[in-house]
């Protein structure tokens, strides 16, 4: 979390989301304390606060990896189609059109999104979202 307490969010296979304090290791399993959390870094598909980044035809495994901007405003997302997508954050709101689409490769991965994100932060300014 962005504040002195160490939690960590992981996705599971089932694609659902789990909190858990650290070190100990327990799980967190009331939402209204989950919903308090202000995270200090986002790299979730999951979540309330990026439901629209799945199109409406998207299978759960499409999407393979987003990445919050440092200033909590822009998310980049990466999926199975090639397509890096530029997105607000948040967008808890269904079938959100995209931003603006950065470029399609045929390799989306984790790496890549970080990389991107630091080149989003640079050019974001003269993209006038």
């Amino acid at each position: 979390s962005k504040f002195s307490v160490v939690i960590s969010k992981v996705s599971t296979g089932s694609y659902k989301r789990q909190v858990y304090e650290v070190p100990s290791g327990k799980q967190l399993v009331d939402q209204a304390v989950i919903d308090r959390i202000t995270w200090a870094t986002w790299t979730s598909v999951l979540g309330d606060e990026v439901i629209g980044i799945w199109s409406r035809h998207a299978e759960k495994a499409d999407v393979n990896c987003a990445c919050v901007s440092h200033s909590g405003i822009n998310l980049v997302t990466g999926d199975d189609f090639g397509m890096v997508k530029l997105f607000d954050f948040p967008c808890p709101e269904k079938f959100v059109r995209t931003c603006f689409c950065l470029f399609t490769t045929t390799d989306c991965s984790q790496g890549l999104i970080l990389f991107l994100q630091k080149t989003l932060m640079e050019i974001a300014p003269f993209l006038n979202l």
